[in-house]
């Protein structure tokens, strides 16, 4: 899939208008390289990312932000099983992912 960049900042727009992200225990489902995941996890109170291509999961790892590594964290993991339990997050973002 070609890495597609938001140069007007519609998804972030998006994001932030659907949800209150802001001291939010936020899931991530299909992270991939964290491009999205920048866009809001400065707010959040902390964000669980998740995706199945660990390849992805090493790229955002290594582009993550220095001020984002206590609140991001990378893990490999599929929509289908989730690790979690009932209530662990207030939102679940979902987007561009198949």
């Amino acid at each position: 899939m070609p890495i597609r960049t938001d140069t007007t900042g519609t998804e972030k727009r998006y994001i932030l208008d659907m949800l209150d992200v802001e001291n939010r225990h936020i899931l991530e489902i299909g992270c991939g390289d964290g491009r999205m995941t920048w866009q809001y996890a400065n707010l959040a109170q902390n964000v669980t990312a998740i995706d199945v291509d660990i390849d992805e999961l090493q790229s955002a790892i290594s582009n993550r932000p220095a001020d984002l590594k206590d609140t991001v964290t990378f893990s490999a993991g599929s929509a289908i099983r989730l690790p979690f339990k009932s209530g662990s997050f207030d939102h679940v973002i979902f987007a561009w992912s198949f």
